[in-house]
């Protein structure tokens, strides 16, 4: 072969490997530049530009399925206050699956949602259970939908309270609690409650909490109270049950369906969960928490 031809052939491959070579640097170049994008807008909490800017609607999903909690309610308030403003949400289906929890947490959370029925419609589902406070705030919406094993009810107030002073005379442990005031420290895990301590916590804690809740209960549905507190001795219910239909529940169907529905209404719209479950705290810490919640709370639980 040619000498010059040997040449230009050596040339065309330097050259092929150079302009790959610029190729690449000029791929890994705009990666870097897409990936510092990316980190700049997660830092800076903005809208993503690469993101689908759609204009195709949106329904907003909640999944309550953890006991009802301060912190909780608080989490989620936050997350669906986040879409609120946005055009492309049309609604919010709210998915409930929890057994209770605290009735002040219920009670935020039920005015919430009722206020913002006003003006973003709200869909209630009962998926699995919402027992006592989770009940508290299904009721905020009304129809409620409902699976037809779903546990619905437990309309009632409980405050726990165990007596271990048997086991404390044993192992040598003595309450030397000291107080002022002769209601202070109505109850002790260290001794059995008198009866007026009993008639005290029943009177300035469990009946007003318990009347709180029927009466919210009944405002809500639309029933009168009478016929609420029927169905508001503590027990449970499975949803198909025919004495509790349009009191209790509403409407039995399964959420696919219910999305399907919702889907066809607004659009062909998407569902988008919007409150995903809460980061969770150290076991530690949220057991001392919990536990000091249990000592200092104003009011009863709901479970």
């Amino acid at each position: 072969m040619d000498p010059r031809d040997l040449e230009i052939k050596k040339l065309k491959k330097e050259i092929s490997i150079s302009s790959i070579k610029q190729y690449a640097f000029i791929l890994l170049f705009v990666a870097e530049i897409i990936l510092l994008a990316a980190v700049f807008i997660n830092f800076f909490d903005l809208k993503n530009p690469f993101s689908d800017v759609s204009s195709k609607p949106k329904i907003a999903l909640i999944h309550i399925d953890q006991p009802i909690t301060t912190r909780y309610v608080e989490h989620l308030i936050k997350s669906v206050d986040k879409i609120k403003e946005e055009d492309r949400y049309k609604a919010l289906l709210v998915d409930v699956s929890s057994p209770g929890g605290s009735p002040t947490a219920s009670q935020e959370f039920a005015e919430y949602l009722k206020d913002l029925n006003k003006t973003m419609p709200v869909t209630m589902y009962v998926d699995d259970i919402a027992a006592s406070g989770a009940y508290y705030i299904a009721s905020a919406i009304k129809p409620i939908y409902a699976n037809k094993n779903a546990i619905v009810g437990s309309i009632g107030v409980i405050m726990p309270h165990y007596n271990m002073s048997k086991l404390a005379q044993k192992v040598g442990v003595k309450e030397d609690t000291i107080t002022a005031g002769k209601f202070k420290q109505p109850f002790s895990l260290f001794k059995e409650m008198t009866k007026e301590n009993k008639e005290y916590i029943e009177n300035a804690l469990l009946k007003p909490t318990y009347q709180n809740f029927v009466e919210d209960v009944a405002t809500n549905r639309g029933i009168d109270k009478a016929k609420i507190k029927q169905f508001a001795e503590g027990k449970i219910y499975i949803a198909s049950m025919p004495e509790i239909q349009g009191v209790l529940v509403d409407k039995i169907t399964n959420l696919y369906k219910l999305k399907a529905e919702l889907k066809k209404k607004y659009d062909d719209a998407e569902f988008e969960t919007v409150a995903e479950k809460p980061t969770p705290r150290n076991f530690l810490h949220v057991m001392m928490q919990e536990a000091l919640s249990l000592l200092t709370q104003q009011s009863a639980g709901l479970r």
